[in-house]
């Protein structure tokens, strides 16, 4: 159900944020924590002590649906050229408008993190369609 109200919300608008700068793209960079932890491995393994929060993976990647902050963890498999990276979007209101924030946290080399945030980038946008679609 928190799902179905996550995804639903991304009719009404859709911010996007990342952790590394491309103007192409779309999105601007910043440096620091990960949303408040020290690492990415740091954020997972805080997340996995949170009682509320519910874990599941899909094809290798840990999501982590944390209902406390209404927020949706995707951590990168080890196997992906990304890794350790972790994209997290969450639920927010701007100007009186309920929006989704997309935001990433990227340690590989540049080509590899835009090309995940390029990815995030067209899922938000495939979910936004199927959704305007029914």
């Amino acid at each position: 159900m928190n799902r179905v109200i996550f995804l639903a919300l991304l009719i009404f608008s859709c911010f996007s944020f990342a952790t590394d700068s491309n103007s192409k793209l779309g999105y601007e960079g910043k440096n620091g924590q990960v949303f408040g932890y020290n690492t990415v491995l740091g954020a997972l393994e805080a997340l996995k002590l949170d009682l509320d929060a519910e874990i599941s993976e899909s094809k290798g990647w840990v999501i982590v649906n944390d209902n406390t902050n209404k927020a949706l963890w995707s951590f990168a498999p080890k196997a992906h050229p990304s890794y350790p990276s972790v994209v997290r979007r969450a639920v927010v209101e701007r100007n009186g408008q309920i929006g989704i924030t997309t935001e990433v946290k990227c340690a590989a080399k540049k080509s590899v993190c835009d090309s995940l945030v390029k990815d995030f980038m067209e899922l938000n946008q495939k979910v936004k369609n199927d959704i305007n679609s029914k």
